[in-house]
């Protein structure tokens, strides 16, 4: 075994946006700007799979048509993400930010990787000291893994090779666009991360992971400088979480706050998946994301080699407010030409290998019992941390004990709801919000809600007030509607079932008696319509270029405006709604001047 001559510290690379504020000059022959990945996020409601028209607008539909081919998981979480030339960023942003459908849209921020008892060599030759630290081999006592359990490294790639023979599953490149997602790194930040979770253990030969049997899934979103967009990231997270992963590590980051990353992060909470992501290496209390979002199982380093293994390593980002454990920051690793990083000069360095010997952690807690969720899991690890007792608390919790983690129980009641909104046979439209109400949950909270129209799965909500939308499209008659609640530890209560109306008539209205067309008119104007609907008419509205000036809510719907309020010409249009909420606005009826 020749280990690594070569030492690698690698510190936190900040998140950067790209700039992009116009065409720029330049010298003749100059290469053209690259192009600007924009991320867009659509109001609740909308279709993040259909064409958005302003982008058509703008001419830019075979962008979006690129990017949903290249992204199109981010619809699952409503948003979806294209490249533009670098001279339209400005134009196309403004644009989409006044189109009623978007809820944000920005350029596409960057995050970057946060770089580093069995017969093992380098754990019998102690230069594995952070396993001890954390009471690992404790653990292995009880369990050293399960190959049912799936942890994915979402990273630059890994590769099977040396102790993650075998241990690694068929993946994906989102970087690269195949699906060979082998680690491209300069430096081998995947399989190390990777190594540190699953590196097969006591096989006489180099190093030992912290879950021995646990399984890899690889998926590469970061490039060979340890770069990726957040879009590319935030698909990998929903790819992970779609593709069985008990528990999902982000050893990368950045500073900026995007919705997408947590839209992603919420996402694979909501299917039961834990996600620890390392804390960064700015030696800085500003928070770092992906790992201070909520849901998040947040990693900083701790000293390895100092006089006191609860210390903050000094590269470390620190905060209670938002940093939830600590585990040892200088650690062995395996490279993806199998050779070795170990001791005080030759470690991997950074919370990036802090957060992997977590996420191992938190495997063999799965392993004990197959029946957490990502909630229990992480209720596992935070509860049997040890704070540090010589220096003052830099974690939530303290450091990680995988011995004490395994004995940690979790929620097993239920929750409860009162019943559901809207109540029974209400005539609804379109797509509604079927809300539980009077929802309690004794300890873990609710972390979804699921919907089932006439005995089948029809929608989920996993985001609060967990009202899953009810698309009644073309539906025309009574629907039955049923919730199912589950909180964070897997427990599910069914709320009773209730019968909807689905009505998508639109009602019907015309012209009763009103001037006659294009006269002279002052004073007040009467105008009387007519309106029918098998559900009932709810009201009927007056409305003078394109305004609402007056509404009747009593048949015989008689209309009133003062010609003095208006401008010269006028033009008259009705609009009905009826009591489901349809409603009809008939084209221009009479076209008035002002005498």
């Amino acid at each position: 075994m020749n280990p690594q001559a070569r030492r690698w510290t690698v510190g936190l690379l900040s998140a950067a946006l790209i700039a992009a504020t116009g065409a720029v000059a330049g010298p003749a022959g100059a290469a053209p700007a690259a192009p600007v990945s924009l991320l867009v996020g659509l109001k609740p409601g909308y279709d993040a799979t259909a064409r958005l028209d302003t982008l058509a607008r703008l001419g830019l539909q075979a962008a979006e048509a690129r990017g949903q081919a290249r992204t199109g998981r981010l619809a699952a979480i409503g948003a979806k993400a294209f490249e533009v030339p670098a001279n339209r960023v400005e134009l196309t942003l403004a644009a989409l930010r006044r189109d009623p459908a978007v809820a944000y849209a920005s350029v596409d921020p960057k995050a970057q990787a946060v770089d580093v008892a069995p017969n093992d060599p380098l754990f019998t030759s102690r230069n594995q000291p952070e396993l001890g630290q954390i009471k690992v081999p404790a653990a292995w006592g009880t369990t050293t893994g399960s190959g049912s359990v799936v942890v994915a490294v979402v990273d630059t790639g890994v590769t099977e090779i040396g102790d993650l023979s075998g241990q690694v599953m068929d993946g994906i490149d989102l970087a690269g666009g195949d699906n060979f997602p082998k680690d491209e790194g300069r430096f081998p930040h995947g399989t190390v991360v990777a190594s540190l979770i699953a590196g097969r253990g006591n096989d006489g030969r180099g190093m030992a992971g912290v879950c021995w049997q646990c399984q890899i899934l690889p998926v590469r979103v970061l490039d060979r400088e340890g770069n990726g967009s957040y879009s590319t990231i935030a698909d990998g997270i929903i790819w992970a979480a779609q593709n069985g992963a008990d528990i999902i590590n982000l050893s990368l980051g950045g500073v900026t706050n995007g919705k997408v990353l947590a839209d992603a992060v919420a996402y694979a909470n909501g299917r039961g998946a834990l996600v620890v992501a390392a804390a960064g290496n700015s030696n800085s209390s500003k928070r770092f994301y992906p790992a201070a979002y909520p849901g998040v199982l947040s990693v900083g380093g701790s000293a390895t080699y100092g006089a006191d293994y609860n210390a903050k390593a000094s590269f470390s980002n620190y905060g209670p407010d938002w940093v939830d454990v600590a585990a040892p920051g200088l650690t062995a690793g395996m490279s993806s030409n199998g050779g070795y990083y170990y001791g005080k000069t030759n470690a991997a360095q950074g919370t990036s290998f802090a957060a992997p010997l977590v996420s191992g952690v938190a495997a063999l807690v799965k392993s004990a019992h197959p029946n957490y969720t990502g909630w229990s899991l992480q209720n596992a690890v935070i509860s049997s941390a040890v704070k540090p007792t010589s220096v003052r608390p830099w974690t939530r919790y303290g450091l990680v004990n995988a011995a004490k983690a395994l004995t940690v129980g979790t929620d097993t009641r239920p929750p409860a709801a009162k019943y559901i909104s809207p109540g029974q046979n209400a005539r609804v439209h379109g797509n509604v919000a079927i809300k539980p109400v009077g929802v309690t949950d004794n300890w873990s909270g609710v972390q979804k809600v699921d919907l089932y129209v006439n005995g089948k799965w029809a929608n989920w909500s996993y985001t609060s007030p967990f009202a899953p939308t009810l698309k009644t499209g073309s539906r025309n008659g009574p629907i039955r509607v049923k919730l199912r609640i589950t909180d964070r530890a897997g427990n599910a209560t069914w709320t009773g079932e209730r019968t909807l109306i689905a009505d998508n008539v639109k009602p019907k209205v015309s012209l009763g008696s009103a001037k006659k067309n294009k006269a002279k008119v002052k004073g007040t104007v009467t105008v009387t319509a007519k309106a029918s609907d098998a559900s009932g008419i709810s009201k009927v509205q007056l409305l003078v270029n394109g305004k609402v000036v007056a509404t009747d809510t009593t048949a015989g719907y008689t209309l009133k405006f003062k010609v003095k309020s208006q401008k010269k010409t006028m033009k008259i249009k009705l609009r009905a709604y009826d009591r489901a909420g349809n409603y009809t606005t008939t084209g221009v009826l009479r076209t008035y001047y002002r005498a």
